[in-house]
């Protein structure tokens, strides 16, 4: 049922959110001098068209030229007197060498109208050679500087003689690439901006490898072996490993650098098992281990082997509305969104005694249903116009419905059920960060490390009930007993994840 109910939610948001999204892909400015950009034409849509053939076709007829021929290079920065601006070069008579590492028109740096510029920490060569190409290598490309230390033009000379390998690679370095900027607009793949656009994508599908850790509000006595100073197994006595489970986002455009954006985080499922074995000896919680009454209760104490296993697992669905901006140089950027969650934790465990004289199935399911508003923001800092390294965070305090269902099944009598069901404030907190590099101009590959932390649940473990009054017998003893629920747990869930993100 969990998982029928999960796929059909996903698939109805991912036609919700593919919806006119190809065509709706938007970029936010907020610094002075950049302009926001509109709508562009899908991939799909370009295709169809058959505008790739024609543009195929003019480069083809060009061939490979010159890029630094005056005028026709729109990379290129001219004086007022025609003189051709090389990267890195004051700007005689006030020309402001600025601008994006694209052409665009004044406003985004441009010195004026029809006078196209460039980013002078951008080396605009083809890592491949061909167009473009290296203007200190002869206007051929990195791929004819890069043999050795010089290659065939002797080394590109922007790069200290090392060849265009040594300012081609991701970090950079060299007086053309500059911190960071190594790749330059050779690897500037973004169809939607440049350099400047936000870190987007329409779907991101990640794996997870989370490890659970239960901060359960006491640690609980579950066997005594021969006295009841003697502790063998407790509730603590377990360990779990790391599960997988996946992480699934999809954004569709709202308005001009916002989205509307739905992600599931779950699937994984922790479970460990911890017992004893005695001879006749080992005595449980129900009769104080063997105190009250005295020799304990035939179906639970004097016994031969006594088990406890537990199991977690938990779901998330969270619908945002986040807002991009970006820093005046567009190697920072960053978001913050708003929006409604829903979490469902479900803890179980079992206790088992067996004996000579008789035997118990003490179970306990807690279940917690966590709604409520969010509030989160991420850092993103490019590296590269490939690479970049995103921190991220968010919180909210949510209303919880936290409910246990006992039973109890023991030779001689029961079962008996109880339930209990109680209300709080509880709080879901999410951080972590992430590394992206984009493989291909719509796919991108990311990996890094999240943890979620949830406080004011109600664990199975500390809801095991095993007050009796020493009334016996123990079909009596429990009869008479009121539910209760313990809701004071938290549990956190941290691990690495690596995935994917695509654009349509």
């Amino acid at each position: 049922m969990r998982a029928t109910t999960l796929w059909t939610a996903l698939t109805l948001s991912t036609v919700f959110f593919a919806a006119q999204a190809n065509a709706e892909k938007t970029t936010y400015a907020n610094q002075t001098g950049q302009r926001t950009i509109g709508q562009e034409s899908s991939a799909v849509g370009q295709f169809a068209s058959g505008d790739w053939r024609v543009e195929r076709q003019q480069v083809d007829q060009q061939g490979p030229q010159m890029p630094m021929q005056p005028g026709p290079n729109p990379y290129v920065a001219m004086d007022p007197y025609g003189q051709m601006m090389m990267p890195g070069m004051a700007a005689p008579y006030g020309v402001a060498p600025a601008g994006y590492g694209m052409p665009m028109e004044a406003g985004y740096g441009m010195a004026a109208p029809g006078q196209p510029m460039m980013d002078p920490n951008v080396m605009p060569a083809s890592h491949m050679g061909g167009y473009g190409g290296c203007a200190s290598c002869g206007g051929a490309g990195c791929q004819s500087c890069m043999g050795g230390r010089g290659g065939h033009f002797g080394g590109c000379q922007a790069c200290g003689g090392a060849g265009c390998g040594g300012c081609c690679g991701l970090t950079g370095g060299g007086v053309y690439c500059g911190f960071s900027r190594g790749i330059g607009n050779a690897w500037d793949m973004s169809n939607y901006g440049g350099r400047c656009a936000p870190r987007y994508f329409d779907v991101s599908v990640d794996a997870t490898f989370f490890m659970f850790e239960p901060g359960n509000a006491n640690n609980t006595v579950l066997s005594s072996q021969a006295a009841a100073n003697n502790p063998v197994l407790s509730t603590e006595d377990v360990d779990f490993n790391f599960q997988g489970g996946t992480r699934m986002t999809l954004q569709r455009s709202a308005f001009v650098g916002s989205y509307f954006e739905f992600s599931y985080l779950g699937m994984g499922n922790w479970s460990s098992l911890s017992s004893v074995s005695g001879a006749g000896d080992l005595f449980s919680p129900f009769s104080r281990f063997g105190v009250d009454p005295v020799g304990g209760y035939a179906e639970t104490d004097n016994a031969n082997f006594q088990s406890f296993a537990t199991s977690n697992n938990f779901d998330s669905f969270e619908l945002n509305l986040r807002r991009f901006f970006t820093s005046p140089n567009c190697w920072w950027q960053a978001s913050y969104w708003v929006g409604f969650r829903y979490v469902r934790m479900a803890d179980d465990s079992i206790y088992l005694t067996a004996g000579n004289t008789g035997s118990m199935i003490y179970t306990v399911d807690a279940t917690n249903d966590m709604f409520g508003a969010q509030l989160g923001l991420d850092s993103t800092l490019k590296l590269t116009t490939r690479w970049s390294l995103t921190a991220f965070g968010e919180a909210g305090v949510y209303g919880n419905a936290a409910t246990q269902k006992s039973t109890l099944d023991f030779t001689g009598g029961g079962p008996v059920y109880e339930r209990a069901t109680q209300r709080r404030a509880s709080l879901v907190a999410e951080g972590g960060f992430m590394s992206t590099f984009r493989l291909a101009p719509r796919a991108t590959l990311r990996a890094g490390y999240q943890v979620v932390y949830i406080d004011g649940v109600a664990l199975s473990s500390d809801n095991f009930n095993f007050s009796t009054g020493g009334a016996s017998p123990l079909g009596t003893a429990l009869a008479g007993r009121a539910a209760v629920v313990n809701d004071n747990g938290n549990a956190v869930y941290h691990g690495p994840t690596v995935g994917f993100e695509y654009t349509w």
